[in-house]
């Protein structure tokens, strides 16, 4: 029994320190020396795993954080490429958010931080944990170890990087091997091959059960000054480490403004923006404007497509939009930049404009109200007794 058990024991650690090397080997994200894959085929399928480790070792200067509007519309594939490193998380909350920029303020290499900030998630309501992920923020040698040399995920992640791999650069998407921002030209060439999927070609039944499933909702939000507080605190933290922070309030289609006009928290919405506007300068996409009533660039209700992204971040950081498909012009009518000066005038202006885009009849509010309607029935459901 003796012999036994330490042959168990002897292949138990056999297979663990295979593990482990094939794990640094393939290097699935980014924080070891090996390069036997090369990082162009390397695509974490769960940033919540990969993303804290990459903020501690990435030698990258722009940090681009907020939802999955930046997951997926400022798509990074290896998450770290270039001189960017897409901070995003799904259903990102405002304190992930604050805790990512920290985390990323004790690596000296980041010198700009480009924000995203999301209306849905100032709802004090939204404030999961996720232990996990704050374990890995904090960072450690254990942390590392165990997640990135000895998990079955990371290896996961190896061997699907490997499988790449061998299929080769040619198949690889634009989002693994463009440079960040994108080209103009590769702007252009994205938004043509996307031209016929996404949002303008979704049926009518596909986009109502997105606005009641997928968007967070607003008939119950109300708005945390905590978290006000702390996105202040932070957005000044960073300022005082040499940081630069470029703030805005990402494109919104009109099916998710109608979600939030209907909910009756539009006014809370402009006052939201206001109170951003006090803190620190901001650049608005959001309102009833040419990209809002623009479906073609969309790939969901709540997610533009990354080539509008792509131009989105040009802008943000003193590039120049392409100027194809209406790309430029969209985004140049329908940004504004709010400060503590100017934000009630811009906003009431902005306002105006939006009092004669809308339309109680169009098919924005009528999927908006009858998405409302299922909410409410669910609620309703929920809090009848059985």
């Amino acid at each position: 029994m003796t012999r036994r058990l330490v042959l168990m024991l002897a292949i138990s650690a056999a297979v663990v320190g295979f593990g482990a090397v094939a794990n640094y080997l393939l290097n699935p994200y980014g924080v070891w020396q090996s390069r036997l894959i090369d990082p162009v085929f390397r695509k974490p399928k769960d940033e919540h795993v990969a993303l804290p480790y990459l903020i501690q070792s990435a030698a990258t200067h722009t940090l681009l954080v907020g939802s999955s509007r930046i997951v997926l519309g400022m798509r990074i594939d290896e998450i770290a490429g270039d001189d960017v490193l897409n901070g995003g998380v799904r259903a990102a909350t405002i304190p992930q958010s604050c805790a990512i920029i920290r985390a990323a303020l004790k690596n000296r290499h980041f010198t700009r931080v480009v924000w995203g900030v999301d209306f849905f998630a100032f709802n004090q309501i939204w404030n999961s944990d996720d232990r996990e992920f704050d374990r890995r923020l904090e960072g450690g040698l254990g942390s590392w170890v165990e997640d990135t040399l000895l998990s079955l995920t990371a290896l996961d992640d190896g061997w699907a990087d490997v499988k790449r791999a061998i299929r080769g650069r040619a198949k690889l998407p634009v989002t693994a091997t463009r440079i960040v921002p994108w080209p103009e030209e590769t702007i252009c060439e994205n938004f043509e091959a996307m031209r016929n999927l996404g949002l303008a070609v979704t049926p009518a039944p596909e986009i109502e059960r997105q606005l009641s499933d997928d968007v967070p909702g607003y008939l119950n939000y109300h708005l945390s000054a905590d978290f006000l507080e702390l996105f202040r605190r932070t957005v000044e933290e960073a300022r005082r480490g040499g940081v630069r922070v470029i703030l805005f309030v990402p494109p919104m289609s009109e099916y998710e403004l109608e979600l939030i006009r209907q909910s009756g928290q539009w006014p809370v919405f402009q006052d939201w923006k206001r109170t951003l506007a006090t803190i620190a300068p901001l650049w608005d996409f959001s309102g009833y404007n040419r990209i809002a009533r623009s479906d073609q660039f969309f790939m969901h209700v709540m997610h533009y497509k990354t080539a509008v992204g792509e131009s989105v971040l040009r802008l943000l950081i003193g590039e120049p939009p392409p100027s194809c498909d209406g790309i430029a012009r969209a985004i140049a009518e329908s940004a504004i930049r709010l400060d503590s000066a100017n934000a009630a005038s811009a906003l009431a202006a902005k306002e105006d404009t939006g009092h004669s885009a809308r339309s109680d009849g169009s098919r924005y509010a009528q999927l908006a109200a009858a998405a409302l309607e299922r909410q409410r029935e669910r609620t309703v459901k929920a809090g009848s007794p059985r």
